[in-house]
This record gives C-alpha cells, structure tokens and sequence, in this order.
C-alpha cells in the first residue's frame, strides 16, 4: 500500500511540474514577443512621421501679397494653390478692390508677389506674379522674357526693337530661357547688356 500511494503521488507531483513549466515558458514567450512587435511598431511610426514631415516641407510655398487685402504680407501656402487662396488668407479684398485685373485661379508659385490692384488702377496682368503687378507707382514688375511680346521687350530700358526680334527668335529656336544668364547668347547682348537689364527681367 506505501508503494502504490508514494508512486501516485510522485506520478502527481511530475505532472504538476511540468504543467508549472509549461505556464512559465509560455508567459516568457509572450514577454519576449511584445518588445519586438513594440519596437517594430515604434520604428514604422518614426519612418512616416519623417516621410511625412518631408512631405509637408516639399508642398510648402511662399508669397507675398500685395495691394487691396484685408492683411497684406508674407503667406505660407501649400503647392498647387491659387490666388483665390491667397487672397482668402489675407482676410479677403478691401471694398477698392478691381478682381476684374487679377488671374483668381492661377496656380502660387513659390516666391511669387500677388498685387491686387484698387479700383481705377493701372496695373499689368504679367505670367509667374500670381496676378495683377503694379506697373506704375513703385518698382516695376519684371519682364518676363520668355513669354514677353516683342512691345514688352522694347519696353525694357536698352533693349531696342532689333535686340527685342533677337530674343523672341532665339527663343523660338531653342525654348525657354533656363536662367538670366543664357540672354548671352543672343546675338547683340553681351555681359555688359545683361547687367544693365538684368533686375528688369526674369525667367519665371
């Protein structure tokens, strides 16, 4: 009877040992695991939080607005913004406002001055400016001589109707002006030209 109840009892006493190991590797296993789906977890949101923030620095713009505003300044926009927008942040036009002389849906260019003109004023629609530039009273709006007519370009102090032919030619034949500084090629415009006309024009 002693033998039989001793090997019972150590028959019991091995299962509940092995049921004991058995709950420990399992709850050290499942320890072991979140760690690594917590640090996997961690670094996916670390690299869209970077992937994010990079993209929100690449659609960031900058202009300037001008003129008829409710708040004229400095404004940061987002890429493929139009001047509706700009005008909308500024706190919307004043009552002298002409919308009639301003591109309300041309696209924001980083850069860009968007003028809005008051009522009554002259101002010129010029391409890459966001709208209507003032071209009388204060600094004249660059010239932008890769869409310029050939009476813009004579309007330029020093370029003459042969020198204004040369650029519309050369452009033609070869497209748009990278840079101010390809004006050189034109025939008749050397350095010395470019620096005279060179803060009245612009490639934009």
């Amino acid at each position: 009877m002693n033998w039989l109840y001793l090997h019972k009892k150590a028959i019991i006493l091995a299962a509940s040992a092995a049921a004991f190991i058995a709950v420990i590797f399992v709850l050290a296993s499942g320890e072991n695991k979140e760690p690594v789906k917590q640090a996997v977890s961690t670094e996916t949101e670390n690299t869209e939080v970077k992937q994010e923030a990079v993209k929100d620095e690449n659609d960031t713009i900058v202009i300037d607005i001008k003129g008829a505003v409710q708040h004229p300044g400095v404004y940061e926009m987002r890429t493929g913004d139009r001047v509706s927008q700009a005008i909308e942040k500024a706190g919307g036009t004043g009552e002298q406002a002409d919308e009639m002389q301003v591109n309300l849906a041309e696209l924001l260019q980083d850069g860009i001055v968007v003028y809005i003109p008051k009522k009554g004023e002259e101002t010129t629609m010029q391409q890459g400016f966001g709208g209507a530039v003032k071209s009388d009273g204060g600094k004249e709006a660059p010239v932008n001589i890769n869409t310029a007519t050939l009476e813009e370009l004579q309007g330029i102090s020093g370029v003459g109707p042969s020198k204004a032919e040369a650029i519309i030619a050369f452009r033609e034949e070869n497209g748009r002006f990278q840079t101010i500084e390809e004006l050189t090629k034109v025939s008749g415009i050397g350095e010395k030209s470019l620096e005279k006309i060179k803060s009245s024009i612009t490639v934009k």
